[in-house]
């Protein structure tokens, strides 16, 4: 639900407010700007932004935002409705306990960087009607990039943190003419007006996806694309410009890739900088219908060009993920409470029994338990054991031996991820895919 409100207000974008999408638009935003006598760069941040926002008022800032933008009226109420339910049935499990959060915005909805946008652009323009608001306030997310002035600041800073109670900032100032930002670095120049350089942390080690991995062509190019992308659209020195180039080509080395797979990228980004800066027309732009499948070359290849005949382009999504590995949003299922294979040993003798189940283990243990004390041999192989030789059962040795999931045959509908459009393929087209497969089984 929340995805696809989000998708919704794609036909409502947010006009208002001082925010900017990237570090590109904020440069062009301070583009001719010149500080001020006393003016020193800062940056404000939102301590846990997400969080500090209140849900009603959130609402009432997306209920703001779509009359602005003169929604129909029946819409507003179906959206806001939507957008409730999302925003108050955040459930969540730790310990095998049930927690609902009871304030602010989920970390994990997609509604919620929407909602805090809204609701952080209305507080700006509350605080903008303040004496000792910045002249330039630009906001990525809970990041903000603003000048002021030094004997100001912390008159600025308390303004801010009072302007409403759950939200309050904090406050990093310049050292030596520069302020890191986003990734970006801001410096003075003599005349007063600014420079932009590109920043890095000091724990950056140009690890990407390196050469080796098998990863598609164009996933092992993406770091590379955003960094040449970043080297043009940013407008630094000509001795800065060559120095990133210079990174850009180590960061590639360091990664395993040759000198002509950077030499490719950055003319593509060179010639597109070049053609935007002559013309003002824009790329037409048409739909495009994507399937969504895994990376295994010989199988996926001839696949992907039998439906791009058909005007379908392919994506490769991986199958094992950092998060899939590592991450376990839910509390483990203890052993008994699965299914698969268990195994229940005797006392007295080296017998064993091993069964399978498609119920929770321990019900079935309990059921041969049962079926021991009542001595119902017809009904468990355990409890025959027990009555023919009159031995005793360890249970509590019982255990799951080999966890397995078990599936309905019962047919199941499958639902459109919102980023993949699924089709049904034509008869021939179908052949040719099973045909690629079966040959690379």
């Amino acid at each position: 639900m929340a995805a696809w409100l989000v998708s919704e207000m794609k036909k409502y974008p947010v006009k208002h407010g001082k925010s900017v999408k990237n570090s590109v638009e904020l440069v062009k935003k301070l583009e001719g700007f010149k500080l001020g006598r006393g003016e020193i760069l800062v940056s404000f941040d939102v301590t846990a932004l997400f969080p500090s926002v209140p849900v009603n008022e959130a609402l009432q800032s997306l209920r703001r935002h779509l009359e602005r933008s003169r929604a129909p009226p029946n819409h507003i109420e179906a959206y806001l409705s939507v957008a409730q339910v999302c925003m108050n049935q955040n459930f969540f499990t730790f310990r095998g306990k049930v927690y609902r959060q009871t304030f602010g915005l989920s970390m994990g909805s997609k509604l919620s960087p929407l909602l805090a946008d809204l609701f952080m652009s209305d507080f700006e323009n509350e605080a903008q009607k303040k004496k000792l608001f910045p002249r330039i306030w630009w906001r990525y997310v809970d990041d903000v990039f603003a000048p002021v002035k030094e004997r100001y600041l912390d008159q600025t800073l308390s303004m801010l943190n009072s302007q409403h109670n759950t939200i309050k900032f904090t406050v990093e100032k310049e050292v030596e003419g520069r302020l890191p930002f986003l990734d970006l670095l801001i410096s003075r120049k003599e005349d007063s007006t600014l420079k932009f350089g590109i920043y890095r942390k000091p724990t950056s080690t140009d690890r990407y996806i390196t050469s080796d991995s098998n990863h598609f062509g164009a996933q092992k190019q993406a770091a590379f694309h955003s960094m040449a992308h970043r080297l043009f659209n940013v407008p630094m020195a000509k001795e800065e410009f060559e120095e990133e180039k210079d990174r850009i080509y180590s960061a590639a080395e360091v990664n395993g890739y040759d000198k002509p797979f950077v030499d490719k990228i950055i003319r593509k980004h060179k010639r597109k900088t070049q053609r935007n800066s002559i013309t003002t027309l824009q790329p037409d732009t048409k739909e495009v219908k994507r399937v969504s499948l895994p990376f295994y070359p010989k199988i996926t290849n001839p696949i992907k060009t039998t439906l791009h005949r058909q005007g379908l382009h392919v994506v490769h999504k991986s199958e094992n993920t950092l998060r899939d590995l590592l991450c376990n949003l839910k509390d483990k299922v203890p052993p008994d409470e699965q299914s698969g294979i268990y195994q229940i040993p005797c006392k007295d003798c080296p017998a064993v029994y091993i069964g399978q189940t498609r119920r929770k283990v321990k019900v079935r243990i309990r059921e041969h338990k049962n079926a021991v004390v009542s001595k119902k041999s017809n009904e468990s192989s355990v409890a025959a054991h027990t009555v023919e030789t009159d031995h005793e059962i360890d249970w509590g040795s019982a255990k799951i031996v080999k966890t397995r999931r078990f599936f309905t045959k019962k047919a199941t509908q499958l639902l459109p991820h919102p980023f993949v459009t699924f089709h049904i393929l034509p008869g021939p087209m179908l052949q040719q895919i099973i045909r690629a497969a079966f040959i690379f089984c």
